[in-house]
């Protein structure tokens, strides 16, 4: 692959204006689990390996948008832990002179093994997607029985020590909506920010209906039920999470993409 860094700098912006200061690589297609919102279980073609990006690759493809106004890369997948090399992959990326943030979002059944290698690497902050403390919804709605894994990925990573923990929790209508307060409690328990997202639809396959979401409005007004008054921070600026704290101090964010759609926000 032919890539060619820019010979100059000059900041890349949106069609809004905004500058790009943030870049999402994707550093392998597969998976682990099969969550119901996300992906069929079977049938589902991957990538050959030949046409992944490899490390070289992906370190070049980074270091360019750095040239151009990016300064926080988040790896993603799939899910990135599948990837064999990723220690190495990190430790090259955070060597990079322009990048001043990085992140990982995971599902954490592997992240045991690998928080304390990520974390010397470079990795500074790390997101996990959690839908449900109990094993039998997890089960239910990953397809896989790995749930007792999550949760001790995500215990190693709170006590290796990143800059940041966030939990990515998408809420369902009658499946996981009675979770609200025992995800958050669980966040604080292990030093991590929750975030409450509007179950979106991201394809036919998922089956998605509107019926299923509970809106932001909703999730608020039922923390408030139980924990008394919420504040609304300010400062979003364009972040997808709006975020709110509690009388204690406890912050929480919530990804409304359905009830008030934030792509057009400056």
């Amino acid at each position: 692959m032919a890539l060619e860094t820019p010979a100059k700098t000059e900041l890349v912006r949106d069609l809004l204006g905004r500058p790009l200061a943030s870049l999402r690589v994707s550093v392998i297609d597969r998976c682990d689990l099969r969550c119901q919102y996300c992906m069929p279980e079977e049938h589902y073609t991957w990538l050959p390996s030949k046409d992944i990006l490899n490390a070289s690759e992906i370190e070049r493809v980074v270091d360019a948008f750095c040239q151009v106004g990016v300064r926080s890369v988040r790896l993603t997948g799939g899910e990135p832990l599948l990837r064999a090399t990723l220690p190495a992959l990190v430790a090259r990326l955070a060597a990079l002179p322009l990048v001043e943030d990085l992140a990982m979002t995971t599902n954490a059944t592997r992240l045991a093994r690998w928080a304390e290698p990520l974390r010397v690497a470079g990795l500074q902050r790390i997101t996990v997607s959690l839908d449900s403390l109990d094993p039998t919804r997890f089960a239910a709605l990953t397809r896989r029985s790995t749930h007792a894994k999550a949760l001790e990925g995500i215990r190693a990573a709170a006590a290796t020590g990143f800059d940041a923990l966030k939990l990515n929790v998408v809420v369902m209508r009658d499946f996981n909506d009675d979770e609200l307060v025992d995800l958050l409690e669980f966040g604080r328990e292990v030093g991590a920010e929750v975030r409450f997202i509007e179950y979106m639809d991201v394809g036919g396959a998922t089956q998605w209906s509107m019926q299923k979401v509970v809106s932001q409005a909703e999730i608020l007004a039922r923390l408030t039920a139980h924990y008394g008054p919420i504040e609304t921070e300010a400062g979003r600026g364009s972040a997808p999470a709006a975020r709110f704290r509690l009388s204690d101090g406890t912050r929480f964010g919530i990804v409304a993409s359905v009830s008030e759609p934030f792509c057009g926000d400056l």
